[in-house]
């Protein structure tokens, strides 16, 4: 619960809160595929269906996780037969995790669960707002990219 106060809100709590509550939704809302995943699965698989094939290692870059947490959700994903892995085609030594196409259809669904969570929390602005809202949120992360 969000306490009022007589200050704004500092820019990094109003983010975290944003976030918390983005999150929070989104699990509550796949809850309903009876599958015990949560967030973190979630990501996972929007990766996988933009980047894959990729190795855990390559995941686990792109998901900032270590590669225990990567293992520990990529044994979930295969156990639901969403990924499988493979060897890797260059390097024998390593293998490359291949989304499935039971993997690409919950995607999907779960695609749909998160951009209908995003439209939930922003139905009180307007087109023109939610514009602004992202360009806005676009420029304090580009202007936190190191040249």
């Amino acid at each position: 619960m969000i306490c009022p106060d007589a200050h704004p809100p500092s820019f990094g709590l109003l983010l975290r809160q944003v976030r918390d509550g983005l999150v929070r939704q989104l699990d509550t809302s796949m809850a309903e595929e009876n599958l015990g995943i949560g967030f973190t699965h979630y990501l996972g698989l929007k990766v996988l269906a933009a980047r894959a094939p990729c190795t855990a290692n390559e995941l686990a870059q792109a998901l900032d996780q270590v590669p225990s947490a990567v293992t520990r959700l990529l044994d979930k994903l295969e156990a639901l037969d969403c990924v499988r892995r493979e060897p890797h085609a260059q390097d024998r030594r390593a293998l490359q995790i291949v989304l499935t196409e039971p993997g690409r259809q919950l995607w999907a669904r779960l695609k749909q669960r998160g951009d209908q969570t995003i439209d939930d929390a922003m139905r009180d602005l307007s087109a023109d707002e939610r514009a602004q809202l992202l360009s806005l949120m676009t420029r304090v992360r580009d202007s936190l990219v190191t040249p």
